[in-house]
This record gives C-alpha cells, sequence and structure tokens, in this order.
C-alpha cells in the first residue's frame, strides 16, 4: 500500500461510518482499512478541536482517550504567549502532543516527553508531517496565529518525563506539564496530590532545571487553595473556550515573588475574546453597590471569571450594582466598555407571581431561559412556565439582595 493511496482514500471516505468501513474491508485488500478507520474517526473529533491538524490527512491519533485528554488548539494557541522567542523549551507529559507542537512554533529547542511508545511513533511522525508544511509555507507565513518555521524540529524522548529532566545537565526557558488526572483505575481525579506526576512532589525539581514551569490543572481546583500550595506562583490563568472553562493553567517561578500571583480570566470566543486580570487580594477589598432597581443593561460575567472568583470586583471597577450578593449579575444605565461577559439590554422585569407566568405564556412562543439564585433550577423553570426553549429573548429568574424574586426579560 502506498501512503498517496491511504491518505487519498482518508480524504474519500472521511465522511463515512468508521464501523461500516471495517466490516467492508474486504473492498480495499491494498489499504489498511483498520488504520484509516481509527484516523477517519479521530478526524471526525477534530474538525472543530484542531482545524489546522484536520487538514492533514496523514496525521495519525492513536487511541480515543490520547484525543479526549488533548487541549484545544484554541487553548494551545494560547499558551504561546508564555514561551519566548528562540526558547528551549521541554514538554515532560507529550500525551498527542498538541501543545508541544503549538508551543515549539516560536522556541528554537523543543523535547517531547511521553512513556507510551505507540504515542511518541505517532508524534514522531505527526510532527515530520507538520514541519513538512511549514517548509512548503513562506518563509515567515503564519497560519492559525503560530508562527511558522521551516523546519522546525522536536526532538522526541519515549520514557517518564520527570526522569528524563533529572538526567538533564542544560537548563529550559519553559518546562511544561500536564499531570495525568487519572487513577490506576483510570478513575477521574481532581486534586493536585492525586495527578501523576504530582505537581507538589516535582515543584522543586521543576524550578532547578527551568526558568518558568508551566502546568495545566484540572478546571475543577480551587483556586485559593492552589495558590496556598505553590508560593512559587506568578500567574493563575483561567482559560474558557465559548463559555465553558476547559483549563487551569498554574505558573511557576524560582525564588521569592514581588507581588502575590496574577490571576487571569480569559474566555476565547469565536469573534474575540473576554479578558480579566486582578489579585486576590482585591476582591475582598472592593466596593460593591446592590441593586434597588433593574437598570438598562443586565451583565452577566463569563465563565472564566466567574471560576477566577472576581463577585465583588466587577461592581467596583465597571460601576456596576450587583443584584445580590449571591447573584452574580449585574445592571447599569449605561454600557460598560470592556465588560467581561454578556452585557445584555432589558426589555422588561416583572415580579415572580402567577399573573407574570400568564403574562410570559401569553407574550412568548420560545424564550431562553436562566434561573441563577432562584428557587427553581433552569430546567424546572422551563418546565413551570411551559414555554419551549429559543427564540430572541432571555429570561433571567433571580433574587434581589432585598430577597424580592423577579423575572428579567432582556
Amino acid at each position: 500500500m502506498s501512503e498517496d493511496a491511504y491518505i487519498q482514500f482518508v480524504t474519500e471516505h472521511e465522511k463515512d461510518d468508521p464501523q461500516r468501513l471495517l466490516l467492508s474491508a474486504g473492498r480495499w485488500p491494498e489499504i489498511d482499512v483498520r488504520r484509516a478507520a481509527r484516523n477517519i474517526g479521530a478526524r471526525a473529533k477534530i474538525r472543530t478541536k484542531i482545524p489546522s491538524w484536520y487538514a492533514h490527512p496523514e496525521l495519525e491519533y492513536p487511541g480515543s482517550l490520547p484525543l479526549e485528554q488533548a487541549s484545544s488548539e484554541a487553548t494551545a494557541l494560547y499558551k504561546q504567549a508564555f514561551v519566548p522567542d528562540g526558547a528551549r523549551i521541554a514538554d515532560l507529559t507529550g500525551g498527542l502532543g498538541v501543545d508541544c507542537w503549538f508551543l515549539s512554533r516560536g522556541a528554537a529547542e523543543a523535547h517531547y516527553c511521553e512513556r507510551h511508545g505507540e504515542l511518541c511513533a505517532a508524534a514522531r511522525h505527526n510532527f515530520k508531517a507538520l514541519s513538512s508544511s511549514d517548509v512548503a509555507a513562506d518563509d515567515g507565513a503564519t497560519q492559525n496565529g503560530a508562527i511558522s518555521r521551516k523546519g522546525s524540529h522536536i526532538a522526541v524522548h519515549e520514557g517518564d518525563g520527570i526522569e528524563w529532566l533529572q538526567q538533564q545537565t542544560r537548563h529550559f526557558d519553559l518546562i511544561y506539564l500536564d499531570p495525568a488526572r487519572r487513577d490506576t483505575a483510570a478513575r477521574r481525579v481532581y486534586d493536585i496530590a492525586d495527578c501523576e506526576p504530582n505537581l507538589l512532589e516535582v515543584k522543586d525539581l521543576l524550578l532547578s532545571k527551568g526558568r518558568r514551569v508551566l502546568a495545566k490543572i484540572s478546571p475543577m481546583a480551587d483556586i485559593s487553595r492552589t495558590l496556598n500550595q505553590f508560593p512559587e506562583a506568578r500567574e493563575l490563568h483561567v482559560l474558557a473556550v465559548s463559555g465553558e472553562v476547559k483549563e487551569l493553567l498554574l505558573m511557576l517561578e524560582k525564588g521569592k515573588p514581588e507581588d502575590e500571583p496574577l490571576i487571569v480570566a480569559h474566555d476565547i470566543l469565536h469573534d474575540g475574546a473576554h479578558h480579566f486580570e486582578f489579585r486576590l487580594s482585591e476582591e475582598p477589598a472592593a466596593e460593591v453597590r446592590y441593586a434597588a432597581r433593574i437598570g438598562k443593561y443586565l451583565l452577566q460575567p463569563s465563565k472564566a471569571v466567574l471560576k477566577a472568583g472576581a463577585f465583588r470586583l466587577l461592581s467596583h471597577r465597571y460601576n456596576l450594582e450587583k443584584l445580590a450578593p449571591s447573584t452574580h449579575l449585574y445592571t447599569a444605565d449605561n454600557f460598560p466598555e470592556g465588560f467581561p461577559g454578556k452585557c445584555l439590554e432589558v426589555e422588561s422585569v416583572m415580579e415572580w407571581s402567577k399573573a407574570s407566568l400568564k403574562e410570559l405564556k401569553q407574550t412568548y412562543d420560545r424564550l431562553e431561559m436562566t434561573a441563577l439564585n432562584f428557587p427553581l433550577a433552569t430546567d424546572a423553570l422551563r418546565s413551570r412556565l411551559g414555554i419551549p426553549d429559543g427564540g430572541t429573548h432571555h429570561l433571567f429568574a433571580t433574587t434581589l439582595s432585598g430577597k424580592s424574586k423577579i423575572l428579567i426579560i432582556t
């Protein structure tokens, strides 16, 4: 079987059911249909997750778990900002290689470490194929925001990344790792101490070999607790994509910090991003005003900001009134430029009553709904109203600081 024939087969059958292809493998005796079906199935999953890799039908994807655990292209591109131009970097938990590939775009020297031989073989194959496309590109061109370097090279090392690092005599500008968040029984774990490698146990080694250490930790991790565990922390990034928190990125540096860690909440959107930075001590010190009425605008913070815990601070920085201490919605009569979240124009405000429910049923055929700090959850509210989801209007059911329950239509 020629590689060209294999690639043509993958391209022609990219929309086919992989299981059906396997059942009909006898139709194509010259093709490794098992390999093709595996990669066709994987390509269907990365089409939107890693679009620049999807453009290469020759890439290999060994197994579904590495693909599931791999970073998206959007979050991998975000990490490029941590790499100084011309840096020497090492990824100690290579996996599918997505993070390593994008981190290497601005580096002069990159190292990929991975215990599993099958993943290492795929990484060697994929890095070579992707680098070949770089060589074919115009010098200095950028693709999907990544720096294109002709003939860029990543050294692949099969084995434990921590053990490999212990043997190195040279230092790195950036060491990256994504500790496995599954135990020996393949169950998900979230605490840093339960992940492999345990960042608390290896941080001294990491900081002795690298100027900076960037660790991807569980999006479920408690931010305050994490920062207390790591006095070496300089930054913690809460990274969301289209309103869903995907990653927490912990940046460590050796030595006593001059200031408390910077917390960055960043939500990547299809047409831009929401960005907010603060330090933990700013939140309890921020003055907050609570709303006695709903103004012209209703403001809903991004999920990244909510995960970061900047509640009082939003009110202070953007001159907003918070609806209640436990209601993370805000209101204002003037449009707040740069607000990290949704800014919705208020159409009407109703009290929570049978009369209001009746009016809503008579007025709207469809209605988006969100219940926040409200006696009913969103699904229960939708069931109570009996109005199908959708439409151009959004209902927020919530509670004001005076405990009154209200319905806000935007």
